[in-house]
């Protein structure tokens, strides 16, 4: 009887750890490959959503920033290359899809920028144009408009500032131009 018993713990641990070996590799195993028409169908669902606020690619609220001037959510992957993904919600009204994905240096930066900006370029129809100019730290940013149209695209690849590392970041953002006032890196 207690050999029963035995066996039967013996196998209940290990189909447990069989279990657990098994969820342990997926959650490790990447993200399935993006093709660029699904990439192009959600790059132009994101700009239809802009208006409601991005409410079909909003997860969970992350965070509240300070003096409640900014909500971050996290957000739905678009984008083939992108990685942390949230949409920003200011005080103002209004709000923006980000994401932005760290390089292993500025060759590979330059080649997701290139990448990026090519596939953008390939899903956006003939009434789109773009601007491309260099930033401060080396690298590349493109904007991406629509004449009379509220929402905007840009992908820029920059060195970060305040790092004494050769980090590089690429960075996709769909909202409002006025977001992209600031200074680029």
């Amino acid at each position: 009887m207690t050999h029963n018993r035995k066996s039967t713990a013996q196998k209940i641990l290990i189909i447990g750890l069989l279990a657990l070996g098994v969820s342990a590799c997926s959650l490790f195993s990447p993200e399935p490959e993006m093709s660029d028409a699904q990439a192009c169908l959600q790059l132009h669902q994101l700009i239809e959503d802009h208006s409601a606020e991005f409410k079909q690619f909003k997860g969970s609220l992350k965070s509240t920033a300070p003096l409640r001037s900014m909500q971050i959510w996290t957000a739905k992957r678009v984008f083939p290359m992108a990685k942390n993904c949230q949409v920003w919600q200011w005080s103002s009204g209004l709000t923006n899809y980000f994401c932005s994905w760290d390089e292993s240096d500025e060759e590979d930066a330059k080649a997701s920028f290139d990448k990026g900006t090519e596939l953008v370029n390939q899903c956006l129809g003939k009434q789109w144009h773009s601007k491309f100019t260099r930033t401060k730290s080396g690298g590349n940013s493109a904007l991406f408009y629509k004449k009379g149209g509220k929402t905007v695209i840009s992908i820029r690849s920059f060195k970060e500032a305040l790092t004494i590392f050769d980090s590089w970041i690429t960075t996709l953002y769909v909202g409002d131009e006025s977001n992209l006032k600031a200074e680029i890196q």
